[in-house]
């Protein structure tokens, strides 16, 4: 009677597995919608500086020296920008990555149980042997 109690309890795996898989959800859809923010505020701003860009042959030197620095200075705030797009895109990558561990961990817990249920339904003549049914793990 000690298996089907064993089976059973890894049930309590799945529960932890799926709650490790909805803070990593959260996560990545938190850092997904930072990215589309960014993308949001920087897209007009940039089509806003391509449209009203000036005649540079009918600037003065010392206005021509005030655009030519405001634009660089536009350059690196938008590097800037893309950095922290990219390191929220490495965000969302590493956490995809964990849930896609958890969700195999689960899959490999449901079925040790579903091999142990069928193991006793079939009156204990499976192959299956209790080592191959891991549990979930937490992959953070």
């Amino acid at each position: 009677m000690g298996k089907p109690i064993y089976e059973l309890s890894k049930l309590n795996d799945i529960s932890a597995a799926c709650e490790h898989a909805g803070i990593l959800l959260e996560r990545v859809n938190k850092a997904s919608s930072s990215i589309l923010a960014i993308s949001d505020l920087v897209e007009p701003t940039l089509k806003h500086l391509i449209s009203n860009a000036p005649d540079y042959f009918e600037l003065d030197t010392d206005k021509l020296r005030e655009v030519i620095d405001s634009r660089e200075t536009t350059i690196y705030s938008v590097m800037c920008v893309l950095t922290e797009m990219g390191t929220l895109a490495m965000n969302v990558d590493d956490e995809t990555a964990g849930l896609s561990g958890v969700i195999d961990d689960i899959n490999s817990t449901v079925n040790g149980i579903n091999d142990g249920i069928n193991s006793i339904l079939d009156g204990g003549n499976s192959d299956y042997s209790d080592d191959n049914s891991q549990g979930a793990t937490n992959h953070e």
